[in-house]
């Protein structure tokens, strides 16, 4: 669904920014995307894509005034992570609270503020690409992970 969801409303959308000349394609990708992690390789693997899609895009279009780029976030309380952190909570017998510092210190180590991140602000990326502020931005992944990724 990752992927090929990407892929189709993409191909739906493009005829009309083609057609008017603009157009801002914000794909969400994950920090996993760069930086898998062992259990869940098949997310993973969509996510990388979706990055390698969102860059193609970038270069095809950019002429036609369709710029494209991708936000990954790391670490967002999202329901995803939250259902994952309370399952852990319970498994292990430790409240809500120390699942996640133990999520974090094992699985983002390179969380380097040391929390999770909220969904406004990985929504300000995807509003800052979307502005004209960001009309010179295309192609780039911006990472909002608070330092997650542990390469350049």
């Amino acid at each position: 669904m990752n992927v090929f969801g990407t892929v189709r409303v993409t191909k739906a959308v493009i005829p009309f920014m083609k057609k008017a000349g603009f157009g801002r394609i914000i794909n969400i990708s994950s920090e996993s995307g760069l930086q898998p992690d062992s259990f869940m390789p098949h997310y993973n693997a969509s996510k990388a894509a979706i990055i390698n899609f969102s860059k193609s895009l970038s270069k095809a279009y950019a002429a036609q005034g369709i710029l494209v780029n991708t936000v990954s976030p790391a670490f967002i309380m999202t329901p995803m992570l939250e259902n994952l952190l309370k399952d852990n909570a319970k498994q292990l017998n430790i409240t809500y609270e120390e699942a996640t510092q133990q999520f974090l210190k094992e699985n983002r180590p390179h969380v380097e503020v040391k929390r999770h991140g909220t969904v406004d602000e990985a929504a300000s990326a995807v509003v800052y690409l979307a502005s004209e502020q960001a009309s010179f931005i295309n192609g780039v992944n911006l990472r909002v992970d608070g330092g997650s990724v542990a390469s350049i």
